[in-house]
């Protein structure tokens, strides 16, 4: 028993001992073009398993023993290049900034090997936070859809909920936890089928990468795209990559419908959190199904299709959540007549706690028209 008491006693004395004798370095690790803190830096001695990470805001601390005070300490993350500094010369003044200047892959020439690996490990690390930067519990949306081709017009707010919001991207999670109704419908046309009433509400929901998982956010299939950063910037106050994708296998897995000829777009990823800010697809396709994108067909009722479509995000309360999609197609009718249409989704509320959630979805709107709220109804943008 004394000898096990004598064990641990050494054991303490030796932790307190290195703790006396070491130097604590504290600070933060900062862009050095806009001063925004760098999250997730590896920071540490070199040569040794002494290390740690700064955290969201690019703050860190790190314990230097003082056999290693004449060591070199690194920094390093991702987008940015790894700097190595004396640790004698961070030890005076405290707290310390330490400033990284971002990698201009895709800019200057360097190397695309190397270009493509940074690009792959950002997209990477954008995919594997997900689950960290979006809402993971129930989350319910109070939306306004619009949708107009040619003369016809329809307009409807739509109430959502998915049960376990982003926890589990992908496309099967998203088809059986979300729901949604129409709380009120305004259309300039009648309805005498199924297919003149249906909505392309799926189809919008569709383009959610952050919700879906799917195509570029799949790591199976980040391999199959060719990346290329076409710059570092700011957009919307947030320090952001964006990165230019394409396939040459447009097939459904790789853009999310069938029949494609073309995929390409750009991704927005914050540089602070990785999150995924804004993506634009730009897409073509032989043909289309009706009643969506992501369907089969054998006919030609709609061909020659070119879409484009935009999604953004927007942060509330320290995650993010769908703001925006904007879908814009131009194709032909079997009888090789010329149409436009043009659809977008708002999302005017988002609740993480709803007291009720959906069990079934609206496919189109059965709602009566209520013109007393549309003439109070605000349209976003207006």
């Amino acid at each position: 028993m004394k000898r096990l008491q004598f064990l641990l006693f050494c054991i303490v004395f030796s932790f307190l001992a290195v703790l006396v004798h070491a130097q604590t370095i504290t600070g933060k690790v900062a862009d050095k073009e806009t001063g925004e803190g760098i999250a997730y830096t590896n920071i540490g001695i070199e040569g040794t398993l002494i290390g740690t990470a700064s955290n969201t805001e690019g703050m860190f601390e790190l314990r230097i023993p003082d056999e290693y005070r004449q060591s070199r300490l690194y920094f390093s993350a991702v987008g940015y290049t790894n700097l190595v500094i004396e640790a004698q010369k961070l030890l005076s003044d405290q707290p310390i900034v330490i400033e990284l200047s971002e990698e201009t892959y895709g800019i200057e020439g360097v190397d695309v090997a190397a270009q493509s690996k940074v690009l792959f490990r950002i997209i990477r690390t954008a995919s594997e936070r997900i689950k960290e930067n979006y809402p993971v519990g129930p989350l319910e949306m109070k939306m306004y859809y619009r949708e107009v081709a040619n003369e016809k017009e329809r307009e409807a707010v739509v109430r959502m909920t998915d049960s376990n919001g982003y926890a589990q991207p992908g496309i099967k999670t998203a088809y059986k936890n979300r729901n949604y109704q129409f709380t009120a419908a305004k259309r300039n046309f009648d309805v005498y089928s199924f297919r003149q009433g249906s909505t392309g509400l799926d189809e919008l929901l569709e383009a959610d990468l952050a919700r879906m998982g799917n195509m570029l956010m799949n790591p199976a299939l980040i391999g199959d795209y060719d990346l290329n950063l076409e710059k570092s910037t700011s957009f919307n106050g947030d320090s952001v990559w964006i990165i230019d994708y394409k396939t040459n296998r447009p097939d459904l897995a790789h853009t999310g419908i069938y029949h494609a000829t073309r995929f390409e777009g750009k991704i927005y990823i914050s540089k602070s959190d990785y999150g995924i800010i804004r993506n634009e697809i730009q897409l073509a396709a032989s043909k289309q199904n009706p009643q969506g994108s992501s369907l089969a067909t054998n006919q030609k009722a709609i061909d020659n299709v070119r879409t484009t479509i935009v999604s953004t995000y927007r942060k509330q309360n320290g995650r993010y959540t769908l703001a925006q999609i904007n879908c814009e197609k131009h194709f032909r009718l079997a009888d090789g007549t010329a149409q436009t249409s043009s659809q977008q989704l708002v999302v005017l509320e988002t609740n993480l706690r709803p007291a009720q959630l959906l069990k079934t979805r609206d496919y189109y709107e059965e709602i009566a028209f209520d013109e007393a709220f549309w003439q109070k109804f605000i349209r976003p943008g207006k």
